[in-house]
């Protein structure tokens, strides 16, 4: 048991406090402070207690470093530490405290709910203060001055030091000489000064300040203290009086064990900065004795003299024991502050920590190179801050730099290699995974990466963030590299490349460059790996994200091959790129040389590789093109040289892409990734140069024949956008004009041919070969009827006896509706009716669209249109519900018939009077009757039929997605529990399935109740009969129960409610400038004399009526009702965040 404090006399011996030792210490001489070794490590045991208690109270303690952390660092306190003493009896005040024991936790201030008041650089500060911070003096003439009056008068000078420090914490209380020579009395002096500092509710500080000086200040700060310590040094004042270290670190490490963060990150931050600066003394040391040992070995070749090498040996014994005093200081430091500090509550001064070990090792390797040191490094790896763990890991990297390291780091990065991959590949923090890959390159340079952990973060060229693939090209490069080098190799060497061509103008030859590309491509199709789940923040394939149109998002490969552009020159120059692709490996070389042969067959790509290639090229020619202009600006060319590269680069291009199509051509994916080349191939060269004209239209002619021979909704969404961009250009507008005029006649021809094969209206009546071809035309046509008008070829009859084809169209919906289930042509067909469906809705809209152009224009439509019109309307809603009507399910039929029937009635609903201009006066009526017939309202019964479907969306997306719909009202109908869908694949689905499962449903719910919604806006349904109101009820049922997005298309059946301009002015202020108006009013009505009373003139609005409130300018213009002539009400208080957005 260990004996109360006042009967130990004993001094301790270990570094940690065991025993408090005795209160009594003589006075000392004014001249002379008293050390304070023996008081520093026992002051921080005692505070950190009440500062780490203190804290948790201010804000939530962050976790701690990892558990394997705590287990080790309890055997280290165990091993140095005796067992743990009993708290001790309370004792008498001593020098105005109370004891440390007795005394209670001494507690941060509340935030205080006035402004801010903040602590900044004072510059009429005296002193060494303003020194430092304000006098423009460097800070080694600053030190020089402080090492001199120290000697004058050492009490002073540490005084005026510490309150340096406590006025650098933003605190303008002082300690006097009688403090500073007090030593026992250093804990309780900083408690006072902390409580009452505490006291003035200063939240900032100037190291955490965002005042633009705030940087200076702190380096200001850290160039002193370096300054300081390096001259004591120097002066050898730090060795022949070692009692000025001791008080200096005595109050400064007492400080960083504060409660009050100020204290604590400013002290903090000073002590460890005299421990960096103590590093550098060593080092200096370690080299001064290191060459002195030279010279002895030099001198003993030369046969020098006795005394020359007792010399030697002397300046050794004295450079050994300077580096021993600091390495005792530098522990000392690093046992009580570092230990303390590193895992603190504040992650400012954590960040302080990690750079101040970093430095340490750097400096000192051999010491703080060993795993007791190191270890801390690997802790804070696991840091929940993300500048904390991007801190460790820019300490790390500046630390693996160092070749000479390498050998003293095996073991830390054996034991937390998995960890940096970890922060690499999975880390919330883009900025942090960057800089964790370029640790993970620099330990891969050093051979401490394993090979799995190389095609781990190798992957990355996949992933979503720019920050992170510009991070991993020169790791990504070193593979291709390790790749490249190890083919040459397989080939026998570099000697047997010197077959291939090395004339820089032949790029149709095989050159060596294409062993190079032969890599990449290879490297990148082994990263293109199946397990999205392993790296979860990788761009995702096309396939794993069918639930979203992404015709126009770039793929993995091209995003890689941007940020390669610029570090891999084989694949910036895209005429090698291309004349690698375009070689053809099946022909015999030039000469018949085996060994040029056995090249050519080494670097064949696979079909795959291809692919990849093509997309590289695709990136690279994109590139190419937008920095031509900066390229060639830099090299101050003329703007004729400017047009002519242009010009030049697009020939190459316009000549590029039939050879591509004529090699890839018949692969649909090959095909849409060269068919994106055109999109970036400048028209207006050919628009400007006529003669090259023809040019252009034999590379239209090959995107034509792709549009023909493919039915692939990639290569006719990719030749369709081709089209779009050619007729952008005026002078090739009848050249593309008359190739899709080609085009139509073609698939309108083609569809009367089918139709004339048998009944086309009938399911199930065609043989598969003609339900394929009937498929891959009508997908040409919807795509021809979204890129150009189709009214014209669709109502075209090529013969008199044979129908239109819109009418043709009209039938094939009809093949919609679902009889006798057959597994093998169901899909096929179900594709058929969605393409006839699609085509037809746009026939539709072109057709409303010339409609209202003809109208706005004043012409007259001529009746026959219209009726013609509506007898086509009819027959397609008709065979619409038929379809949606046959189907149990929500499949996808039955969903878009259900979309497309909704969209068709809100788009005649825009045909109203109220909403397009009129024509001549005499036929307006008339005119407005008849376009009146195209406007319909959907019927009760098939509103029933809409209701039913929605209600299957409703459930459908509620149980993918684990949430509790609410029961049914007493007057709606109960619920069709029969109808659920049954979800047995769910309990064998990946979550990637599921997820994606999830998106879908929830993508067909919102899509489904915002096409009911704008036509319940439109009142084109829900408006009349008994059914009246009932669909916008069942559609808010659960707004608030499916997520964000269902909620916010349902908010759009709220009213439209006014815009009230909203006053700050409380009601009786309002009251009185109203008052003060009337006044003037009334005032300036006396002036001008009485009038005749205006017969004409409109009846004053009753008080607070919308008509008062809007003249007396307390609200704006509020919407007119479509009935009638009056404003619409006046929105409820309450209501006043439910407005409808634009």
């Amino acid at each position: 048991m260990t004996p109360p404090p006042a009967a130990s006399g004993s001094r301790r011996k270990s570094g940690r406090a065991v025993k408090a030792p005795e209160k009594f210490v003589p006075d000392a001489p004014t001249s002379q402070v008293v050390p304070a070794s023996s008081k520093r490590k026992r002051v921080v045991d005692d505070i950190e207690n009440g500062a780490s208690e203190s804290e948790e109270e201010e804000e939530e303690e962050s976790d701690d470093a990892a558990e394997s952390a705590a287990e080790e660092e309890l055997k280290e306190t165990r091993k140095k530490s005796k067992p743990a003493r009993k708290p001790a009896a309370k004792k008498p005040k001593v020098n105005g405290t109370t004891s440390h024991q007795s005394a209670p936790a001494v507690k941060l201030p509340t935030r205080p709910k006035k402004a801010k008041k903040v602590a900044i650089a004072d510059k009429e500060a005296e002193g060494l203060y303003a020194e430092i911070y304000t006098s423009g003096h460097h800070t080694d003439d600053v030190a020089a001055t402080f090492i001199n009056d120290y000697r004058e008068a050492a009490p002073a000078a540490l005084t005026g030091l510490v309150n340096m420090v406590l006025k650098s914490a933003g605190c303008d209380i002082q300690v006097t000489e009688d403090d500073i020579n007090d030593v026992d009395n250093v804990e309780a002096k900083l408690g006072e000064l902390q409580e009452e500092f505490q006291a003035q509710n200063i939240t900032d500080y100037p190291l955490i300040s965002k005042a633009k000086s705030s940087h200076d200040f702190r380096n200001a700060l850290v160039d002193f203290f370096t300054a300081l310590v390096t001259t004591m040094g120097q002066t050898n004042i730090m060795y022949d009086e070692e009692v000025l270290i001791e008080n200096i670190t005595n109050w400064f490490v007492t400080m960083s064990s504060s409660s009050s963060r100020p204290f604590r990150h400013t002290a903090t931050l000073v002590n460890l900065t005299i421990t960096s600066a103590m590093c550098s003394l060593a080092r200096e040391e370690l080299e001064k004795a290191a060459k002195i040992r030279q010279q002895v070995k030099s001198e003993h070749k030369k046969g020098a003299n006795k005394a020359r090498n007792a010399q030697f040996h002397k300046n050794i014994e004295v450079s050994e024991k300077k580096y021993e005093f600091l390495l005792t200081k530098i522990n000392d430091n690093f046992d009580t502050v570092y230990v303390h500090r590193y895992r603190d509550v504040d992650p400012k001064i954590r960040l302080e920590c990690v750079d101040g070990l970093g430095n340490w090792i750097r400096t000192l390797p051999d010491h703080f190179s060993e795993g007791t040191y190191l270890r801390y490094m690997g802790w804070m790896l696991s840091d929940t801050h993300a500048p904390m763990r991007q801190g460790v890991v820019n300490q790390l990297y500046n630390i693996m730099k160092n070749p000479d390291i390498h050998h003293n780091m095996g073991t830390f990065i054996e034991r937390f290699r998995q960890r940096i991959v970890e922060i690499a590949t999975r880390d919330s923090e883009p900025t942090v995974r960057s800089a964790a890959v370029a640790l993970a390159h620099t330990i891969r340079q050093a051979g401490m990466l394993e090979p799995d952990d190389i095609d781990t973060v190798g992957k990355l060229i996949f992933d979503s963030e720019l920050i992170v693939r510009k991070a991993v090209v020169n790791f990504f490069m070193a593979g291709v590299e390790e790749a490249y080098e190890a083919k040459i190799e397989e080939l026998g060497g570099p000697e047997e490349l010197e077959v291939l061509a090395v004339d820089e103008d032949d790029t149709t030859s095989p050159r060596k460059e294409w062993i190079k590309l032969k890599a990449l491509a290879e490297t990148l199709a082994l990263y293109d790996t199946e397990d999205q789940d392993e790296l979860p923040s990788q761009v995702s394939r096309s396939a794993d994200t069918d639930f979203l149109n992404i015709s126009h998002i770039e793929s993995r490969f091209t995003l890689a091959a941007q940020v390669l552009y610029e570090r891999m020159g084989e694949s910036k120059d895209w005429d090698i790129l291309a004349s690698y692709l375009l070689f053809d490996h099946s022909a015999k070389p030039r000469g018949n040389s085996k060994t040029l042969r056995t090249i050519i067959v080494s670097f064949k790509p696979t079909d795959k590789e291809e692919i990849i290639l093509l997309e590289i090229l695709n990136a690279v020619v994109k590139l190419g093109l937008t920095h031509i202009d900066e390229s060639e600006k830099g090299k101050k060319k003329t703007k004729d040289e400017l047009s002519e590269a242009k010009e030049s680069t697009a020939r190459r291009l316009a000549n590029l892409i039939p050879r591509l199509l004529k090699k890839y051509g018949a692969t649909p994916h090959t095909s849409t990734i060269i068919l994106r080349l055109e999109h970036v191939l400048n028209l207006g060269v050919f628009q400007e140069l006529r003669q090259d004209s023809t040019a252009y239209a034999k590379l239209l002619d090959d995107i034509s024949n792709q549009f023909t021979t493919h039915a692939d909704r990639g290569v006719l969404a990719e030749a369709g956008a081709a089209i779009l961009h050619a007729r952008g250009f005026e002078e090739l507008e009848e050249v593309t004009e008359n190739k899709v005029q080609s085009l139509w006649e073609d698939a309108t021809n083609t569809l009367n041919k089918i139709n004339k094969v048998d009944d086309i209206s009938q399911r199930g009546g065609f043989r598969e070969p003609v339900l394929v071809e009937l498929s891959h035309n009508l997908a040409r046509l919807d795509k021809l009827s979204s890129i150009s008008n189709c009214v014209e070829p669709l109502e075209s009859n090529v013969e008199d006896s044979q129908p239109s084809p819109i009418a043709i169209l009209i039938d094939v919906i009809a093949r919609g509706v679902f009889e006798q289930e057959n597994p093998d042509l169901d899909a096929l067909e179900d594709e058929v009716v969605l393409s006839a469906i699609r085509s037809a809705m746009f026939y539709f809209m072109w057709k409303a669209r010339s409609l209202t152009e003809s109208i706005s224009a004043g012409n007259v439509v001529p009746e026959i249109e219209i009726d013609n019109l509506k007898d086509i309307q009819e027959v397609f809603i008709t065979n619409l519900i038929a379809a949606l009507s046959s189907r149990a399910t929500n499949d996808p039929v039955r969903l878009f018939a259900t979309g497309t029937l909704l969209d068709l009635h809100v788009l005649f609903a825009t045909l109203r009077p109220a909403r397009i201009a009129k024509s001549k006066a005499g036929e307006a009526k008339t005119q407005n009757e008849l376009l009146q017939t195209l406007v319909k309202e959907i019927a009760p019964e098939v509103q029933a039929e809409l209701t039913s479907i929605f209600d299957t969306a409703e459930r459908t997306f509620a149980k993918k997605s684990r949430r509790k719909l609410a029961e049914p009202g007493e007057d709606e109908a109960p619920e069709d529990l029969d109808s659920e869908e049954d979800d047995d694949d769910d309990e064998n689905a990946t979550e990637s399935e599921r997820r994606s499962e999830t998106l879908k449903t929830e993508q067909h719910l919102c899509e489904l109740t915002g096409k009911l919604v704008l036509a319940i806006l439109a009142k084109v349904i829900d408006v009349s009969g008994e059914s009246s109101g009932k669909l916008s009820a069942r559609i808010q049922r659960n707004r608030t129960r499916l997520g964000a997005n269902f909620r916010d298309v349902v908010a759009y059946l709220d009213d439209p409610k006014s815009k009230v301009k909203r006053s700050h002015k409380s009601k009786a202020q309002q009251a009185a400038i109203a008052a003060r108006k009337s006044e003037k009013s009334r005032e300036l009505a006396e002036e001008e004399g009485e009038e005749e009373d205006d017969p004409f003139d409109e009846a004053e609005p009753e008080e607070g009526t919308a008509e008062d409130l809007r003249r007396r300018e307390l609200e704006e213009d509020l919407p007119v009702s479509e009935d009638g002539d009056g404003a619409a009400e006046i929105p409820a208080e309450g209501d006043e965040d439910e407005v409808m957005g634009d």
